[in-house]
């Protein structure tokens, strides 16, 4: 039951109905916010129940009452009118009240809402002291009366406990939504990251972007919000135009809500993973700038070779004892009996540090001619094993051909008889091209294979190389396209070895191109080369790199459907080197192309 629950809570569904509906919860949020706020309010009836009690009543009736009575004396401003209290005023000479009795005792008939300034203090019914309104600075030698009717009070009442009506329940619907909001953040955090029977993390591509920067991201994103708020919000405006503000307001607070929620649960898979610090840009930067200065001096570039290694650590050694008898050389030059030491101290280490490198480096040299010594041994073996072996099996072969040559003449066998023994007679040929290529291969690497050098006309040769495969060239179906200069084009190579490469090259060609498609030979002289070209469309796909198609044994066809052994190009190659040219094969799409180059004779 625990992995069934555990599996719905990390499905994707799951977790976007949750990002859905929080970003919900948070616009709902906000819209009752600037609801309640055009209804002009006051929070501070949802805990204070009696308006006369509340700092409001003080802050904004009282106090302004006192602002206006006292301004008619300081400015002999006229009397205020069209006001809901009575007040009276005098500075011993002149009264002023909107009240024609202006006996104290007709003020203080209301119920504690009389308050009065005597003698330089200001008092409530029964002396108390009003909060916030003994700060409010009268001269001395004022008297003040102010009082509001019990008929106005009772209408504010009114009015206060109609607010808080209307508050009660939207205070109750703003701390659901807060809670159902933190719980969802809470959840998506908590399975952010995760896959239905998966105990892995797995990070998106929005976490490769530094920590820091998706920090920062939040201060554009909240003020975007702000501004916009700021700008949407229209406390004076008609019911409609206020409609549409709310509306636009839930679509930017939305719109803030997903961006930023993007941001919080990368941070939060990037925590889980122990990514948040150590994937900053700023943390980045000095661990660079403290991993170059540390790889100065712990020789890990040197870590796999311990004599390098020595090398390294005696260099630095010998950099710092230096550095710290220089040091010592201008603190002894006052003491002119020991600025000599560290001199001294010098000269032995610049002995000890060349005789330990001198020794280091005929290690070094030894181990060196030690390993190339088993390289060219190896390679020697292998090409000697090639040889031999491609040798010793040239007479078993030609006995085999010679065999099945002399049983096909043979009569009166069956149909299915002499079938087997065309196909004997088939792979036997294919065997002992297999091995004379081997044979050839081996001789042309080890550089121990005869040349015949000589001058010849390449252009000469390549129309010899394709009058001999015409059989060749017609039974493939395919066509060949030359472009051959009318100039002879004359190079220093032997004839019969590069015979062989174009030979190679163009075989090579019929077995791989697409059906209908061409074939192009080219030719031309350029900068003092002759640049040879053969190009041709693929019938396979070539997922493969032209270092690779010259490996020994490649093929570029992976189903090997066709006859090949893998070693045309390997030895075109190695022929045209050894003749003194360079081969190279370029891959492009579906387009095979190999370019030989050789230098003109001159």
């Amino acid at each position: 039951m625990v992995t069934k629950l555990r599996n719905i809570s990390t499905n994707n569904a799951t977790k976007i109905i949750t990002f859905i509906l929080t970003v919900i919860f948070i616009t709902a949020i906000a819209v009752e916010f600037q609801s309640v706020s055009y209804k002009n309010i006051i929070p501070e009836s949802l805990l204070i129940k009696e308006y006369k009690e509340s700092e409001y009543f003080l802050s904004h009736e009282v106090r302004y009452a006192m602002y206006e009575t006292t301004s008619i004396l300081e400015n002999n401003e006229q009397q205020p009118q069209d006001i809901q209290y009575y007040y009276y005023i005098s500075d011993g000479v002149k009264t002023y009240s909107n009240s024609k009795i202006m006996d104290k005792s007709f003020f203080t008939k209301s119920n504690n809402t009389f308050f009065a300034y005597e003698n330089g203090s200001w008092t409530l019914d029964e002396n108390i002291n009003p909060n916030r309104i003994s700060t409010y600075y009268i001269d001395n030698k004022y008297t003040v009366y102010i009082s509001y009717p019990n008929e106005f009070m009772k209408e504010k009442q009114q009015e206060w406990e109609s607010s808080r009506k209307i508050l009660i329940p939207f205070v109750i619907s703003i701390l659901i939504l807060a809670v159902l909001t933190i719980l969802s953040i809470i959840f998506l955090i908590c399975v952010t990251g995760r896959k239905p029977n998966d105990d892995n993390l797995y990070l998106t591509g929005i976490d490769k972007i530094y920590s820091d920067i998706l920090f920062a991201c939040f201060i554009p994103f909240g003020v975007l919000w702000i501004i916009g708020i700021s700008s949407l919000y229209n406390p004076g405006g008609y019911y409609i135009s206020q409609k549409f503000s709310i509306i636009w307001i839930g679509i930017l607070t939305a719109f803030v809500s997903i961006m930023c929620g993007v941001i919080l649960l990368s941070l939060a898979r990037k925590a889980k993973a122990g990514k948040l610090f150590k994937h900053t840009l700023i943390y980045s930067i000095f661990y660079t700038i403290y991993d170059f200065f540390k790889s100065i001096f712990d020789g890990r570039m040197f870590e796999k070779n311990s004599l390098t290694k020595s090398l390294f650590y005696r260099q630095l050694i010998f950099i710092v004892s230096s550095a710290f008898l220089v040091f010592l050389t201008f603190v002894f030059l006052f003491a002119p009996p020991l600025f000599l030491l560290p001199p001294i101290i010098e000269i032995v280490m610049i002995y000890w540090y060349i005789k330990g490198n001198n020794k280091t480096f005929e290690d070094i040299n030894k181990g060196f001619n030690e390993s190339l010594g088993e390289q060219m041994r190896a390679e020697r073996m292998k090409i000697a094993l090639v040889t031999n072996v491609s040798h010793d099996l040239k007479t078993p072969l030609t006995s085999i051909i010679s065999y099945v040559d002399l049983l096909s003449k043979e009569e009166n066998l069956s149909e299915t008889v002499r079938d087997y023994i065309n196909i004997l007679s088939e792979k036997s040929y294919r065997l002992k091209n297999i091995v004379s290529d081997l044979f050839d291969l081996a001789k042309s690497t080890s550089g121990d294979i005869p040349l015949e050098l000589e001058s010849l006309d390449i252009k000469k040769l390549i129309q010899q190389t394709l009058a001999v495969m015409e059989d060749e060239i017609e039974k493939s179906g395919l066509q060949i396209k030359t472009k051959l200069p009318e100039n002879p084009i004359n190079i220093f190579s032997d004839g019969k070895k590069l015979y062989r490469v174009f030979q190679n090259i163009i075989d090579n060609a019929l077995k791989y191109s697409l059906a209908g498609t061409r074939i192009y030979v080219e030719l031309e002289e350029t900068n003092g080369k002759a640049i040879a070209t053969i190009k041709n469309t693929a019938g396979y796909e070539m997922d493969f790199t032209a270092d690779e198609i010259l490996q020994r044994f490649s093929r570029g066809d992976k189903s090997r459907t066709t006859e090949g052994s893998g070693l045309g190009l390997s030895i075109a190659e190695s022929f045209t080197s050894v003749c003194g040219g360079k081969l190279k094969v370029e891959v492009d799409g579906d387009l095979f192309k190999v370019t030989i180059t050789f230098n003109l004779d001159k």
